[in-house]
């Protein structure tokens, strides 16, 4: 056979179009009364709203956390009477601020649930809402001790769960895996 004679083989096929990722239902945006009256009240303190199932993510600046949290309280149309928990993390991405504060707060009366979260540095406090939430105050000294995020105005911000004398906060990502020399120390 020539070359002139040979089949010719076909075109490639077409790339597949492009799929459009489809949204998460789980961060879909879900109607919530104590955001809208948040933000018409302190709206110059939220930074930021996500969504997270069904419950509002809001971010707030550091030196409003007291007057947010107060309001949020106190408020007839918000009423959040429990802190279910507090929690903080590190994340060191965003290098400015890599440490948070998560707080989740749920109304009893109007069932409503919304998280409060606030970004920092090892360096600067966050102010403490233990007086608006007594409950608060052991978690922030767990947030302290493990993560090592520090709380203005708190009245006993000391080690909970780790040793007076432990170095560190083992659950800072800088912290090394294996510890350092000295942390498994035998406490008897």
């Amino acid at each position: 056979m020539s070359d002139q004679e040979q089949p010719k083989p076909p075109p490639p096929p077409a790339p597949a179009p492009a799929r459009e990722k489809a949204p998460d239902p789980l961060a879909a945006e879900v109607p919530s009364p104590a955001l809208d009256r948040l933000r018409a009240v302190h709206g110059g303190a939220v930074r930021e709203v996500r969504f997270w199932a069904g419950m509002p993510l809001v971010e707030v600046g550091r030196d409003q956390l007291q007057a947010v949290m107060t309001f949020l309280r106190d408020d007839p149309s918000c009423r959040f009477d429990h802190l279910s928990t507090c929690f903080a993390t590190d994340v060191p991405e965003r290098a400015a601020e890599p440490l948070e504060m998560t707080y989740c707060l749920f109304s009893w009366p109007t069932r409503q649930l919304l998280a409060i979260k606030v970004r920092t540095t090892a360096e600067l406090p966050i102010p403490t809402v233990s007086g608006v939430w007594p409950s608060a105050d052991w978690n922030e000294r767990e947030a302290w001790d493990l993560v090592g995020i520090r709380f203005e105005g708190h009245p006993n911000l000391t080690r909970i769960l780790l040793p007076d004398d432990w170095q560190g906060h083992p659950l800072r990502r800088d912290y090394p895996l294996e510890g350092r020399p000295g942390d498994h120390k035998v406490y008897r």
